[in-house]
């Protein structure tokens, strides 16, 4: 599925966790990335940039280790499992998403002033 597929499915997602695999990994981006951190803790957390014209965009990802371990968690329902993509809804719903979100970004530009 192409980045800007996931960002639309993302834009709505309020109650469902999606899942892709992509090079031998499963990734979780934005919203489906705040529930998995929300319900089970700390991931590998990534940035992608996206250019749309002259706006730069950054996109949050996180890689799920242990993808049985979600797909056990009580609170969350396996709907569908299917190749390259894994769909599980929330009994659980979370709120913050943007206020996680930020605090996440404000971490990750502290890490990269700290590099240079």
């Amino acid at each position: 599925m192409e980045l800007e597929e996931i960002l639309q499915k993302e834009k709505r997602n309020e109650e469902y966790i999606f899942l892709y695999h992509e090079d031998g990994d499963w990734y979780a981006y934005e919203h489906s990335a705040f529930y998995c951190y929300s319900l089970l803790g700390m991931f590998d957390v990534n940035w992608l940039t996206t250019t749309s014209g002259v706006v730069e965009k950054r996109i949050i990802r996180i890689r799920v280790n242990n993808l049985d371990r979600l797909l056990y968690t009580s609170s969350l329902q396996l709907i569908r499992k299917q190749g390259t993509e894994c769909v599980l809804m929330c009994k659980i719903l979370c709120g913050g998403f943007h206020y996680w979100r930020g605090m996440i970004e404000m971490k990750f530009q502290g890490l990269q002033k700290e590099r240079v």
